[in-house]
């Protein structure tokens, strides 16, 4: 009887042993499936990523534009300071002219434009 048992046994761990060389056998080509889509999965990873890089650029130099258009609204916001302070100096100065002075001032300036 131990001598069946032994043999049962032994014919069970062999069944099993090849059961799992089978079954091993059988990841294997699925493992392989996840290494495919690893790469497929790496590939568009580096192609993203260079699509990153471009935008990165485009992004820097948008920016940098940006800039020189910043300094130019600034030089342009100066000059408009500076003619908005003349036209008031010209102006203050005109209130400060008395009606002979206003005459003067009108007849030098138009009476050669405009004879009568």
């Amino acid at each position: 009887m131990k001598q069946v048992i032994t043999n049962i046994l032994i014919v069970i761990v062999g069944g099993l042993v090849v059961y799992s060389l089978m079954v091993s056998a059988a990841i294997g080509v699925d493992v392989k499936s996840f290494y495919n889509r690893i790469d497929s999965l790496q590939t568009k990873i580096d192609s993203a990523y260079m699509v990153n890089k471009e935008l990165d650029n485009k992004i820097s130099r948008v920016e940098n534009n940006i800039e020189s258009i910043n300094q130019q609204i600034t030089v342009v916001d100066n000059n408009i300071n500076i003619i908005k302070s003349r036209t008031n100096a010209k102006v203050n100065d005109v209130d400060t002219y008395t009606q002979s002075q206003l005459e003067k001032f009108f007849t030098d300036r138009y009476s050669e434009n405009n004879p009568k």
